[in-house]
């Protein structure tokens, strides 16, 4: 049931944002009492910081696949390709996680434990890079270049920005990702 909460709220945030949201209509959409909402959740906040949470585990299960590759390189390019993976498959979660401000969402106070879960991608993506061991490059601000080039193909993707369809967009960002990556 919680699963399904958290799935009907996202559903619910992303097409009638955050000012329209309300645990009443999560709980019809996911066919409980308003009041049964308030077993799996103490709140909205809760309910909106949980679905933060799944979308964070999400991703990491995604970035867990590099794991695999044998070079600190290759989980590199795999990494940003996972990337990519995530937000097609789930763009819900995406534009939650990496296009909504949290002054929209009202999350300013997220529990430490939540928190560091959900810096635990970035981490990862650090880590990376730093495997990688670029000379002359300031670890700090590749690693942050790299995410925001990933971040702004996907997101001018997924708000219909760029002119292609998803085969399209798939060959252009791989592409733009391995031109990127071969210049560092």
């Amino acid at each position: 049931m919680k699963q399904k909460i958290i799935a009907c709220a996202r559903d619910i945030y992303l097409e009638q944002g955050y000012n329209n949201f309300s645990m009443r209509k999560v709980a019809a959409c996911a066919g409980i009492s308003a009041t049964a909402i308030y077993r799996h959740f103490p709140n909205k906040e809760s309910l909106l910081f949980n679905i933060l949470l799944t979308g964070f585990r999400l991703f990491a299960s995604y970035l867990k696949r590099c794991e695999t590759e044998a070079t600190a390189f290759r989980r590199l390019q795999k990494s940003s390709h996972e990337y990519m993976n995530f937000a097609l498959e789930n763009p819900g979660f995406y534009e939650m996680m990496f296009m909504t401000s949290t002054q929209i969402t009202g999350l300013k106070n997220l529990n430490q434990k939540g928190a560091e879960e959900m810096q635990a991608t970035y981490l990862y993506h650090h880590q990376l890079v730093l495997d990688c061991h670029f000379k002359d490059q300031d670890i700090e601000q590749l690693a942050a270049a790299l995410w925001a080039f990933v971040h702004g193909m996907v997101s001018l993707y997924l708000v219909e920005k760029l002119p292609l369809n998803k085969e399209e967009f798939k060959t252009m960002y791989t592409s733009q990702i391995n031109n990127y990556l071969s210049q560092l």
